[in-house]
């Protein structure tokens, strides 16, 4: 089953390299990929893969979530993986069982894939029981059935964890589930990872939209 790879870049040639020769070495690599770019001023455009569609963002101040809508409106597959310019997967049968997971279960809206050291696939479903705000999708490197992309996209006004609102909502709207496998060999090299502050928004952003019980 065909899927699109949509990467948001921004200055990415140190990690993008990388990135693209992990997802081009899957045993299902992807048919076509589409860039939204918030203004390069590097090499980053030269790196992208021909059957690529690279898109201008297109707003005065930069926001995830529409950088993310913006490119998932030019997605024309079933599946969308959206994968950071910063990860790389070890495993390359990883998105295979991703898909293979996907077209088997109806019931599960998308498919992410963790930090995690086993070379052997495997996955918990995340649903109302047992979503604590922080365990739904993760942009870094996941896979969702584009037409509940497209159905609703992400909102602009959560300034962080969008991906876990969404996931929120796709369980509480839609009655589905995600996926959280392990041993796909993601890594994630942001350089931005750890930084405190970053952390605090995502927390505070996840009990503000994703999971206001927290409060």
């Amino acid at each position: 089953m065909s899927y699109t790879a949509l990467i948001r870049t921004y200055n990415s040639e140190k990690t993008l390299r990388e990135t693209l020769h992990s997802l081009e070495a899957q045993s299902l690599p992807p048919a076509d990929f589409v860039f939204v770019d918030s203004g390069s001023t590097d090499n980053t455009p030269s790196l992208l893969p021909k059957n690529s569609t690279l898109v201008r963002y297109g707003y005065k101040k930069f926001n995830y979530s529409l950088s993310l809508n913006q490119g998932i409106s030019h997605v024309r597959n079933k599946y969308t993986l959206i994968v950071s310019s910063h990860t790389t997967l070890r495993n390359p049968r990883a998105i295979q069982y991703a898909v293979d997971l996907l077209d088997a279960e109806p019931r599960v809206g998308a498919a992410y894939f963790i930090q995690e050291e086993s070379e052997t696939c495997s996955h918990e479903l995340i649903g109302r029981g047992n979503f604590t705000g922080s365990n739904g999708i993760w942009n870094t490197c996941s896979i969702v059935r584009t037409s509940l992309l497209k159905k609703r996209g992400f909102r602009p006004e959560v300034f962080s964890a969008e991906d876990q609102e969404w996931t929120r909502r796709l369980i509480d709207s839609e009655g589905a589930y995600v996926a959280r496998i392990s041993g796909g060999g993601m890594e994630y090299n942001n350089p931005l990872q750890d930084r405190r502050l970053k952390r605090l928004r995502e927390q505070v952003a996840i009990a503000l939209f994703a999971k206001p019980e927290m409060l």
